[in-house]
């Protein structure tokens, strides 16, 4: 396969804005383990903040619009969508979770796609690629599969995503969710099938997919050479004079990082990526309803882990009041020792998860907005916690916590240091306040991670090496 060279040393070769949090870590580690250093920034850098890290060949933007209203879409993504086109990489990459979590109302990725092609100028069919065999995702004849230990469902079956509580998936047919989010029926698929075609073929058949789709062309893939081949066809659809947008999965750093030539040693020589700190202590908040997350709670509690349950209601009806006490009592268990975990459900069944949601119809408020009050007010909790004791290293849980509490933490970007488990990288922070300037984070999605993924977080037991 060829290797495109970067004619130019300084130039970003991909630009991305994650939906969420954990997904963009996840797409972060993508690209930087497949040697295309990356830098995830939480608003859209300045040239000043850039040449801060002179060695990256990628940046992101760590978003939240997976909680969004198309209205809100509108409002927001336009000028966040200009301001990466202005920095002229070649693809500009919409990150979505690869489960494709979303809905007509929330996280419209449909939305997103008309957003793209008016502000990227795309006169042809938008790129869309969810697939990541690298985290056992896969999209066969249009269907897309997830698993869950050692089985593959699909989607609309899947034990976490049929049962999501704010986008419960409910058909595997990425053609038809997108239908019913608003896009019209001329959305053609580059099946297994074809991309089991020689290169020269799957060029031409794909011209003609191009040619009869009026909005998106979707792309299959199950193994590794099918990503590959993906990323060949990307990398002949761009254009010198726009980036090319692209809606997928990290399954799309993972196909551009194959087209590219590794780095030369001198560019090596010049990355200075972290390394993580020796710690003997872990701070863990979590906002995760998912039974993988419960699984490796219960793991923790029963491996020395002390445990907080927070409540909605303590959150609402007692605001400050329950912060200080809670920062007080997390505070006097770190300061003995241990480790701790602070959540807010043991599972999909935890009954406060009802409890919250009649708490928040009570008060007049969304029950999705439970997600941002109290992914906020975690991270509030976990910024106290850390300024007060100095722990070094913090896990946040769950995708709509991770974008919300991370935003509290008063950093302005993040790089992967090691990966522990497939998308859920632990990263270093950069802060203007030295107190969490160098704090190692992990932001770990509900369904990511092994039974004892605290545990590895912990002992920093990586399972691929960076470079």
């Amino acid at each position: 396969m060829q290797s495109e060279t970067n004619h130019e040393n300084n130039k970003l070769i991909l630009s991305f804005y994650g939906d969420d949090f954990t997904g963009s870590t996840d797409a972060m580690e993508s690209l930087t383990i497949n040697g295309l250093p990356t830098v995830l920034f939480l608003e859209v850098p300045d040239q000043s903040v850039l040449s801060r890290f002179p060695y990256i060949k990628c940046i992101g933007i760590a978003g939240n619009s997976r909680v969004m209203s198309p209205e809100e879409m509108q409002q927001e993504l336009p000028t966040i969508f200009t301001s990466l086109k202005a920095l002229g990489s070649d693809y500009v990459h919409y990150k979505v979770c690869s489960t494709f979590d979303s809905s007509k109302t929330i996280g419209n990725i449909a939305t997103v796609l008309k957003i793209g092609q008016d502000v990227f100028d795309a006169r042809s069919p938008v790129p869309i690629f969810v697939a990541s065999p690298d985290l056992k995702r896969y999209t066969l004849f249009g269907n897309h599969f997830a698993a869950m230990g050692d089985t593959v469902y699909r989607l609309d079956k899947h034990p976490v995503m049929s049962r999501h509580p704010i986008t419960p998936m409910s058909e595997a047919d990425l053609r038809l969710v997108l239908q019913e989010q608003g896009l019209s029926e001329q959305i053609e698929l580059m099946s297994i099938v074809d991309l089991d075609q020689s290169m020269e073929a799957l060029q031409e058949t794909y011209q003609q997919k191009v040619s009869e789709a009026s909005e998106a062309v979707l792309f299959d893939a199950s193994r590794k050479e099918h990503v590959d081949k993906v990323g060949e066809l990307l990398s002949v659809s761009k254009k010198p004079e726009n980036p090319l947008f692209v809606i997928g999965s990290s399954g799309v750093g993972h196909a551009i990082a194959a087209t590219q030539q590794p780095l030369s040693a001198k560019e090596e020589a010049s990355s200075e990526r972290p390394s993580f700190k020796k710690v003997d202590q872990l701070l863990v908040v979590s906002g995760s309803c998912s039974p993988v997350t419960e699984q490796q709670l219960q793991w923790a509690l029963n491996n020395g882990f002390e445990g907080m349950h927070l409540t909605l209601q303590e959150v609402i009806q007692k605001g400050q009041d329950a912060m200080q006490s809670i920062v007080e009592k997390a505070t006097e268990i770190v300061n003995r020792g241990k480790n701790l975990i602070i959540y807010t459900a043991l599972g999909p069944d935890d009954p406060s998860i009802k409890e919250n949601q009649q708490e928040m119809i009570a008060s007049g408020a969304s029950i999705s907005d439970s997600s941002k009050i109290l992914g906020s007010y975690l991270g509030d909790v976990a910024k106290r916690i850390v300024q007060e004791t100095g722990i070094e290293r913090l896990v946040v849980a769950g995708g709509d916590t991770s974008s919300y509490a991370t935003r509290q933490l008063g950093i302005y970007a993040l790089e992967m240091v090691t990966s522990i488990s497939p998308g859920a990288p632990l990263c270093r922070c950069y802060s203007h306040d030295p107190r969490l300037d160098g704090l190692e984070l992990s932001l770990k999605g509900g369904q990511f991670g092994s039974v004892d993924y605290f545990g590895k977080v912990l002992r920093c037991a990586p399972s691929v090496t960076v470079g």
